[in-house]
Parts: structure tokens; sequence; C-alpha cells
């Protein structure tokens, strides 16, 4: 059944973080359970934007490692093992493959192995799912053979069918924060994940709660810089 709240509601989480040390739990569960509690993203989504989170930290691996508790999190809340490997495939663009290819392993030994083969042969995606986003020309810009591959790469990942558009905008955003990618040049990532989450229906409210839940995972002082570029954008310009 899933939990209200994942964090304070999970008492055999709570244990687990205190056997690693019961200073950290009390201090980690107080934290976690308080960002758990932001009432605008629910858990299921959370407990993706976590796994993204440990794809670009790499904590899928050591003692005390949380990806299998985020695991656990998502599945609990209703994920199923298609949607958490939607979430690795996403985070192969924007934290690598490399990073993701350990996630995917640390996967098998949580959930048992993977099908052998795709039952289609491809990955099936919607080819159109960015065309109306501007990414293409803007990536154009900064060079045209990069820009090619990187789009075509993106719009596979981003037309997959399980987790909605709106969704992976703020797995995005999230996975910027925890890689700090903003201000490049023209085309800055956190603004072009903005505009697509605003654009299919994110308040910025939600977006305001995604930056807040990432800081728990990623770091408060990387999240400083996003709010103050998300203030210094009017509604106009997520448009």
């Amino acid at each position: 059944m899933p939990y209200e709240n994942a964090v304070l509601d999970d008492l055999d989480l709570q244990a687990g973080l205190s056997g690693i040390n019961p200073k950290f739990g009390d201090f980690c569960t107080r934290a976690a359970g308080e960002v758990w509690g932001l009432p605008l993203i629910n858990q299921k989504l959370k407990a993706l934007i976590t796994i993204a989170i440990d794809v670009v930290n790499q904590d899928q691996v050591g003692p005390g490692n949380p990806y299998g508790a985020h695991v656990n999190m998502a599945m609990m809340q209703g994920s199923s093992r298609d949607e958490i490997e939607e979430v690795l495939l996403f985070t192969c663009i924007y934290a690598g493959f490399n990073k993701a290819a350990g996630s995917f392993g640390a996967l098998n030994e949580i959930l048992g192995p993977a099908p052998e083969k795709l039952p289609d042969g491809a990955l099936d995606y919607d080819p159109k799912v960015l065309e109306s986003t501007g990414i293409k020309e803007d990536l154009a810009k900064l060079d045209s053979e990069f820009g090619s591959l990187f789009y075509r790469l993106a719009v596979q990942v981003w037309g997959l069918p399980i987790i909605s558009v709106k969704d992976k905008a703020l797995i995005a955003i999230a996975i910027d924060i925890a890689h700090q990618d903003k201000a490049a040049g023209e085309v800055d990532p956190f603004i072009a994940h903005v505009k697509i989450a605003s654009q299919n229906g994110a308040t910025r409210a939600e977006i305001k709660e995604v930056i807040t839940f990432t800081c728990v995972y990623a770091g408060f002082n990387k999240g400083v810089s996003f709010f103050a570029k998300l203030q210094s954008l009017q509604d106009s310009d997520l448009q």
C-alpha cells in the first residue's frame, strides 16, 4: 500500500537509516521526511526523482547507499520496473551512459535479471515529442553535428511512453541541479527544461518544490542559484 509520506510512514526505512548511524538516521529522517511531505509533487514522482539523482551522484555503490531504498520506494508507490528503467534511459542523455550502466546493473541485483531482448527489437518512442520546443534549433546554433546527435538521442528518451513529458521535465530539472547544468551560453538546459515543464502544465510552485526536494539529495548549496535563476524568469519567458 502506498505511503502518504514515503519516509515518515516507513519504519523499516527509518530503522535502516539509523542502522548506518543513529545521529545520521535521525537527521536524515527529519530532513527527508519534511520534503517528502511537501504537497504538490506526488510520492511516486519524488521516488523517481531520487533514482535519477542517484545516477548523477553514482549512489548505487558502497555501504549505506540509498539506491535500493529509492527503487523500493518507487515500487511501493506503484512504479513498474519498466517505469524505473525509463528513468534510467532518460539519465543516459543528461548524466551519461556510463553512469546509467552501473545503475542498470544495480537494478538487476535488486529486481532480478532484465529480459534478454526487447519485445519489438527497438525502443518505442514518439519522434515528434520535442518538435514544438525550439530545442532542435537552439542546439543547431551551437554546432550542427553536436546539435543533431543531441536532439536525435534526446527525442528517443523524451518520447518513451510511460512517464509524461511534464514529469520528465521535472526529473530533468532535478538532474540539472544535481549536475549543476545551467547558463551554458545561449542554450541554458535548466531554462529549457523549465519551459518544457511549464508548457506541459507544471506550475512555478511545482518547480520550486522540485528544487527544494532535490536539495536534500544533491546539496542545498546547489539549489541556491537555481532559485535565483527561476526568480529571474517572467511568466512570459516560460511559454
